[in-house]
């Protein structure tokens, strides 16, 4: 290697990272360089790649009275 990158992680993801290159019997540098690589290689935007996973929530109106979970999630869905 010939660049060297300092960052900061907080607790939490220092521990993950720990716990996730013990796992896979790996450096934590290594875990990290494989992680940069996949989103290096991702094509389109955040937005385009998990377009596909997006739904819709359909709910009958009648459902609405009587769910204000329901209801809320309706006011909410900013989508046609």
């Amino acid at each position: 290697m010939t660049e060297t990158l300092t960052i900061r992680l907080g607790t939490a993801q220092r521990k993950a990272l720990r716990a996730r290159a013990t796992s896979e019997g790996k450096t934590e540098s290594d875990v990290v360089r494989e992680l940069i690589d996949v989103q290096l290689r991702a094509k389109g935007t955040l937005g385009e790649r998990a377009g596909k996973h997006l739904g819709s929530l359909d709910f009958a109106p009648a459902a609405l009275d009587h769910d204000p979970w329901r209801a809320h999630l309706r006011k909410a869905n900013v989508r046609p």
